[in-house]
């Protein structure tokens, strides 16, 4: 029986050390292996528990989403904006001394007088996207605005399109501009941005000083911001704030959810801080946009009063059971709430039988009504309910919102013996010239005298000095024979010119300009 015991005990001593040796050699874990994991793992790529029911048969993974499908997608829709203004070049002189300032005399105008100088152009960039497939483009105000002329460049376009304005709305900062393709152009869907949350994931695309089609991403920071003295009408605002970089450029790009869709359209930054960007929400823009198609500009209604929203301290002071409605602090005499009777003190709480909870919401509501309409106001006044009936008129002849008449300078007849065609002005290469430009006399054509900044030929690199030797592969050495020449040149034709700049040691180049005339 003792024999029996040991053998036993022996067995089972073995066992156990074979068992403990399975454990050393294989590394097995005695952490169960889903909490082993959770740890290892960061936050992001930890696997979400899996309900305890036998239809289950995988996990989800939480991670950091993807954009790159999104940016594939989209980018297409995405242009890039150069708006060209025209100064007056007498309100800012600029002394210039240029190598052929003997010959085509000072500031480079020709001889003209120094008060009688051509505007100076000044460009700048912005961002837009593509709603329509016939080229409807939607970007911000500031970035058209003053503009005369409009450039669009698509990705993986080399064409340089000109864009019209379609109209355009100060008091949201949005604009409507088109310009014209043969080929059905790619778009962006828009989305919902009512349906925003704070938190949320959102995707900036635009062109950043002139990087085209960057793309940052970040959150939703806050929705409803107001920019204030920033903005021509505050209190329309309802910015999207996010902390996706913005930056001078990015104005007038598209603000993307992760479905793809156009949430916001990017328009400011905060100067004082980094990670604070600004939004139109696109649904300001949906509203607006039939009136931005039909008319050019927006239409809003108007009370003509200022207001504030009751707070505790207003509440018990007036006697109100609650802090909704908008506070009434003063109303603009003769304007259609003074017509209508309101004062300051009264409570707007309703218009038409809706609710008012706030002064954002009377606004919105009366801004979406046509001048010309009338409203029932449900008013408080002193604790008591009053319904008052205005005829709205329109917001904008009240916020200056409409620019005043812009003087148009009277344009420069050609000076003796010169040609202006499509802003360049050439004269007779004479011995004079050839002097003070060191020609070769195989050399032969016309003389470039000035090139109009606000011109294609500006844009192709035309610049004073420059010799025109053939027009559209035709040969010319007088003024008379490139008048011939460019006579044949119909409205919106292209022109190819063969020229010569002696400048740096001398060298020619084909140059083709758009007859825009």
């Amino acid at each position: 029986m003792k024999k029996h015991a040991q053998l036993v005990t022996l067995t089972l001593i073995a066992a156990a050390s074979i068992l403990f040796g399975m454990v050393l050699a294989s590394g097995v874990k005695l952490t169960p292996a889903s909490l082993a994991d959770a740890v290892m793992q960061p936050a992001s790529l930890r696997q979400s528990p899996e309900p305890a029911t036998a239809s289950s048969s995988s996990s989800s993974r939480i991670g950091y989403p993807s954009f790159a499908d999104i940016v594939e997608r989209v980018n297409p829709a995405v242009v890039s904006i150069i708006s060209t203004e025209l100064v007056d070049p007498n309100k800012s002189q600029q002394n210039f001394h240029g190598p052929f300032e003997f010959f085509f005399g000072p500031g480079g105008q020709g001889g003209r007088k120094p008060g009688n100088q051509e505007p100076r152009r000044e460009d700048s960039g912005g961002s837009g996207f593509i709603i329509s497939e016939d080229g409807y483009i939607l970007t911000n105000n500031h970035v058209i605005e003053g503009a005369d002329k409009i450039r669009v460049n698509l990705e993986g376009d080399d064409n340089d399109y000109k864009a019209e304005v379609v109209g355009a709305d100060p008091g949201t900062d949005l604009a409507l501009i088109k310009i014209t393709s043969e080929r059905k152009l790619p778009m962006i869907p828009m989305g919902d941005s009512d349906g925003l949350r704070v938190g949320e994931w959102v995707i900036a695309v635009g062109n950043p000083y002139y990087y085209e089609h960057t793309v940052t991403v970040g959150v939703v920071s806050a929705k409803g911001r107001k920019l204030g003295e920033l903005s021509k009408d505050p209190s329309l605002d309802e910015f999207i704030q996010t902390d996706a970089a913005i930056n001078f450029g990015n104005s007038g790009g598209p603000l993307l959810n992760v479905s793809g869709e156009v949430i916001g359209v990017n328009s400011a930054i905060s100067s004082v801080g980094q990670g604070i960007g600004f939004a139109v929400p696109i649904n300001t823009a949906k509203a607006i946009l039939s009136q931005l198609k039909a008319t050019g500009h927006v239409q809003r209604g108007y009370l003509g009063i200022r207001l504030r929203n009751v707070n505790t301290d207003l509440k018990d002071a007036f006697g109100l059971k609650d802090t909704k409605g908008a506070l009434v602090e003063d109303v603009e005499k003769g304007l259609p709430g003074d017509r209508a009777g309101l004062r300051p003190g009264d409570v707007i709480v309703g218009v038409d039988g809706k609710n008012v909870n706030s002064m954002d919401e009377l606004v919105k509501i009366i801004s979406s009504r046509e001048p010309g309409s009338r409203v029932k106001l449900n008013v408080l006044r002193e604790g008591r309910p009053a319904v008052l009936t205005a005829r709205l008129e329109d917001r904008g002849q009240y916020l200056n919102a409409k620019r005043g008449p812009q003087e148009e300078d009277e344009e420069e007849n050609s000076e003796q013996g010169g040609e202006r065609r499509l802003g360049i002005t050439v004269d007779n290469l004479n011995q004079d010239a050839r002097r003070q430009l060191d020609l070769d006399e195989g050399i032969t054509g016309v003389v470039v005298t000035d090139v109009s900044q606000a011109s294609d030929a500006f844009e192709q690199g035309f610049t004073r000095g420059q010799i025109v030797t053939s027009v559209n592969r035709v040969p010319v050495s007088s003024l008379a024979e490139y008048r011939r020449e460019m006579a044949k040149v119909r409205p919106g034709a292209k022109v190819l010119f063969r020229i010569y700049d002696p400048r740096g040691g001398g060298n020619w180049r084909f140059v083709v300009v758009k007859n825009e005339e």
